[in-house]
């Protein structure tokens, strides 16, 4: 019997807890930052995905056989959808953090069916913009352990000047394409395609201004030959963060929509990107009401693959205590204990398998529950609870509102 589809999973309670805990920070730093919540259809008219995606991804979306909907790739599309048609105040900040579905070959971190958590500025065509996304997505690689993030930065109108410098026409969307995939297969392999593509001359000269190397003003000296306007938005960009961000006249982004500044970040070798983002002008003036846009996603999948590599699995469950009934008549006392843990916003379990007291220690083990409050015929007497510490086998005697306040001061 087959499981689940191809590239798709079950995410079992363990994995969840961590998701849980990643999409709520990534969603604290958003709301910090004033961004709105907003949520779109799973489906959205086939038309509306492939009107701007490109090439390349039109061949991974889902679509149904027999109808003219698909499952989204992404989350941006479905926001250009949105702000086209609906008035907000401008700029409109808005962040998603939802499925979307691409039919690629499954790979490390990577899956058919994933969670990307978006951030998107949609009215305002400043700089600013871009400084503030970085910034945001620096703060979160940070709250994850990752303080040292790689932030690369380019610009779609310098490869655009260079495309139209070096005569490339019906062949940029594949120069494009192949450029994207220096990562996956190397330097050499992709300046061999793009020499199939316009010949050795045009290939060589391409690399010597995408290569260009040295620091980020250099970099951008060379660019700005080809685009001063692309050139200087970058330089903003630069000045504008104050953390490390490097200019790669490399970087593509794979989606066509992109217009202007696009971004990338990545945490570990090996693993790929793991944000990444950029500026999207023309995409709303598709859906109707045009408008400047700006957005970067953090990939949920990939984010949370490094943080199980680093760190495992070190959370089984949610509750902190458990409260065991030495005996079966003493569980509605155990019931009545947990409910003043809960009011007192601490999570807490009783036993529900009528078990002897044995058995329940087993079980809170299994989950790694740090504390069991034990209670028996002394403890209802003198209105107590037996608080056991699981680590060390420490034992003692307390009422609820002191193993409370003990319990709050641990956690």
């Amino acid at each position: 019997m087959k499981l689940t589809p191809k590239g798709m999973r079950d995410i079992l309670p363990e994995d969840m807890l961590v998701r849980k805990q990643v999409i709520g920070k990534i969603e604290s730093v958003y709301r910090r930052y004033g961004f709105r919540p907003l949520e779109t259809p799973a489906m959205e008219y086939l038309d509306t995905l492939k009107a701007k995606a490109g090439e390349e991804v039109d061949k991974q979306i889902f679509s149904l056989e027999g109808e003219k909907l698909a499952l989204r790739f992404d989350l941006t599309v479905p926001l250009a959808r949105v702000a086209a048609t609906n008035t907000f105040p401008r700029p409109f900040k808005r962040y998603a953090i939802e499925r979307v579905w691409r039919k690629e070959e499954p790979q490390r971190g990577r899956f058919r069916e994933f969670w990307q958590a978006d951030v998107d500025i949609i009215g305002s065509a400043s700089i600013r913009c871009e400084a503030e996304l970085l910034k945001m997505a620096n703060e979160i690689c940070a709250d994850f352990g990752f303080d040292k993030p790689q932030i690369l930065i380019n610009s779609r109108k310098i490869l655009d000047a260079l495309s139209e410098k070096l005569g490339l026409g019906d062949k940029k969307a594949e120069v494009f394409r192949a450029l994207d995939k220096l990562d996956k297969i190397g330097e050499g392999e992709v300046q061999n395609e793009i020499a199939g593509l316009i010949g050795d001359k045009k290939a060589e000269d391409l690399f010597r201004l995408i290569k260009t190397e040295g620091t980020n003003k250099q970099k951008l000296n060379a660019a700005e030959d080809l685009c001063k306007e692309g050139a200087d938005e970058l330089r903003q960009i630069v000045e504008l963060c104050d953390f490390e961000v490097e200019v790669d006249l490399s970087l593509v982004r794979g989606l066509g929509y992109y217009t202007g500044p696009v971004f990338e970040i990545k945490l570990a070798k090996g693993m790929g990107t793991v944000v990444a983002g950029g500026r999207y002008d023309n995409l709303l003036g598709v859906y109707g009401q045009s408008d400047p846009a700006v957005g970067i996603s953090v990939g949920i999948e990939r984010l949370i693959t490094l943080i199980l590599e680093r760190d495992g699995n070190q959370k089984k469950t949610y509750s902190r205590v458990f409260v065991a009934c030495a005996k079966p008549e003493f569980y509605k006392d155990a019931v009545r204990i947990a409910g003043r843990f809960r009011e007192a916003g601490i999570e807490a379990e009783t036993d529900l398998s009528e078990r002897n007291l044995r058995k329940q220690f087993d079980y809170a083990n299994a989950l790694s529950i740090n504390y069991i409050a034990i209670i028996g015929e002394r403890e209802v007497k003198s209105n107590t609870i037996t608080l056991r510490d699981m680590a060390s086998g420490k034992e003692e005697s307390l009422g609820v509102d002191e193993a409370i306040k003990r319990l709050r001061s641990i956690y």
